[in-house]
C-alpha cells in the first residue's frame, strides 16, 4: 500500500506545480460559472423587461378605432403602412396588423428565437384579447347578462412539488450534470499525463521495471485521478452554487420559448446523511471514470493522441446524462439504477429532492463499484500488456 500512496502523491505533486493548470482547473470554474450559466439569463431577462417597458412601433393597416386606442393603451404605437406583413419582414418594424373580413392578422419576425419582434407580437396580442373581452362583456351588458358569466369559475394552478425539490429547481438537474463535466475534465488532466505523459518523457519504464505490483501502479494513478477529479468537481460544483444563489438573489432563470422564465432555484439544502451520501456517489462516479481514463491513456501512443481520445469520452459519458431531463416522462424502476452513469444521476437528483431509498442507493453504490472495479481491472491488464505499454 506504501508504493500506492507515493504514486498517489507523485502524480499529484506533478499536476499542483503547474499553476497554470491548478488556476484553470480549480479556480477558473468558481469564478465563471455564475458568469456562464446565469449572466446571460439575468441579461436576457433585464432586455426583455426593457423591451416590454418601451413603446415601440407597429405597422398596422386597416384597423378600426377601437383597436388603435387598445395598442396605444399597451404602449405601441400604431404608424399606418400600405402592407404591414412587408414592413416587417425588412425589418422597419418589430411587428404589424392588418384588420382583414373580422379577423386580426399579427406579423413579427419569429424563427429566430427570442426578441424584440417577440416581445411587441406578444403586446399586440394581450392588447387584442383585451379588446376582444371588453366588447364580449358590453354586448353581454346590453343584453342584460351580468359579465361575470365570462369567466363563471377560476382555475388556480398550485406547484406541490416537495420543499426540497421546489427549492431547487432546475439545478437539482444541472449538478448532476455538470459534476461529470468536472470530473471528467479535472481527471484527465492526471490520466493523461500519468500515463501518455510518462510515455513520452520515457520514465513509464523505469517506473514498470521497479519491484511494485501492477494493480498498485494502476491503482496509484487512478487514485490520483480520481483525487484531482474530485477537487475540479468541487470547483465547478461550487460555482455553479454561487451562481445559483446570485440568479436567486436577482431574479434570473432559464427563458423558454415563449418568453416565460422558469426559475433555477439555487437553495439546495442537504442534511448530513445526503451530503455524505452524494459525497460518496461522487467518489465511486470518479473512481469508475478515473480507471477508464488511465486505461485509455495508456492506449494511447502520445500525450496527443491522447487527448484526441477524451473529447468522445466525454460525450459518451454525457450521453445517458441527456435522458435525466425527461425522467419527469418516464416509471423510473429498480433496474435503471442499475444503468451505468444513468443510475448515478438519478439518485444524485433523487438525494437533492431528499426522495432517495436506501434500496435505490444501495443499487446505485454497487453497480457503479462494480463498474469501477471491471474498469480498474481493464488499467492493471493495460499495465500489463507490453504491447500496449510500448506501443508508440
Amino acid at each position: 500500500m506504501e508504493a500506492v500512496l507515493r504514486l498517489f502523491r507523485k502524480e499529484l505533486i506533478q499536476v499542483f506545480r503547474d499553476r497554470k493548470l491548478l488556476f484553470s482547473t480549480l479556480v477558473l470554474p468558481v469564478l465563471l460559472m455564475p458568469v456562464f450559466m446565469f449572466g446571460p439569463s439575468l441579461f436576457l431577462s433585464r432586455l426583455l423587461q426593457g423591451a416590454a417597458e418601451r413603446v415601440q412601433e407597429v405597422a398596422v393597416a386597416g384597423l378600426p378605432e377601437e383597436a388603435l386606442k387598445a395598442l396605444e393603451a399597451a404602449r405601441l404605437k400604431p404608424v399606418p403602412v400600405p402592407d404591414p406583413e412587408e414592413a416587417v419582414r425588412e425589418g422597419r418594424f418589430p411587428a404589424g396588423v392588418v384588420f382583414r373580413e373580422g379577423a386580426y392578422r399579427v406579423f413579427g419576425r419569429l424563427a429566430s428565437g427570442l426578441g424584440e419582434s417577440q416581445v411587441v407580437v406578444e403586446k399586440v396580442k394581450g392588447a387584442l384579447q383585451a379588446l376582444k373581452e371588453a366588447q364580449v362583456a358590453e354586448a353581454l351588458v346590453r343584453a342584460g347578462l351580468p359579465k361575470e358569466i365570462l369567466s363563471p369559475f377560476a382555475v388556480e394552478v398550485v406547484d406541490a412539488s416537495p420543499p426540497k425539490e421546489k427549492a431547487g429547481g432546475l439545478l437539482g438537474f444541472l449538478l448532476p450534470f455538470f459534476l461529470v463535466v468536472f470530473v471528467l475534465s479535472g481527471g484527465q488532466v492526471v490520466a493523461v499525463d500519468a500515463t501518455a505523459g510518462e510515455k513520452e518523457k520515457g520514465t513509464l519504464e523505469a517506473l514498470l521495471a521497479a519491484p511494485v505490483p501492477l494493480v498498485q501502479v494502476a491503482l496509484g494513478k487512478t487514485l490520483a485521478t480520481v483525487a484531482m477529479a474530485l477537487l475540479s468537481g468541487v470547483a465547478g460544483l461550487l460555482g455553479l452554487a454561487l451562481g445559483g444563489a446570485w440568479s436567486a438573489r436577482f431574479g434570473g432563470g432559464v427563458l423558454t420559448e415563449r418568453g416565460e422564465t422558469l426559475a433555477l432555484g439555487g437553495q439546495v439544502s442537504l442534511d448530513g446523511g445526503s451530503f455524505l451520501a452524494l459525497f460518496l456517489t461522487a467518489f465511486l462516479l470518479a473512481l469508475f471514470m478515473g480507471a477508464v481514463m488511465v486505461a485509455l491513456g495508456l492506449y494511447a501512443r502520445s500525450f496527443k493522441e491522447a487527448q484526441s481520445y477524451m473529447a468522445p469520452l466525454q460525450l459518451l459519458f454525457l450521453l445517458p446524462l441527456l435522458f435525466l431531463q425527461f425522467r419527469g416522462f418516464l416509471e423510473i424502476e429498480a433496474w435503471h439504477y442499475l444503468l451505468p452513469l444513468f443510475n448515478v444521476a438519478l439518485l444524485m437528483d433523487a438525494l437533492l429532492k431528499g426522495s432517495a431509498t436506501p434500496l435505490e442507493v444501495g443499487l446505485t453504490w454497487a453497480s457503479t463499484l462494480v463498474y469501477a472495479l471491471l474498469a480498474l481491472g481493464l488499467a492493471v491488464w493495460v499495465f500489463g500488456r507490453e504491447d500496449v505499454v510500448f506501443r508508440n
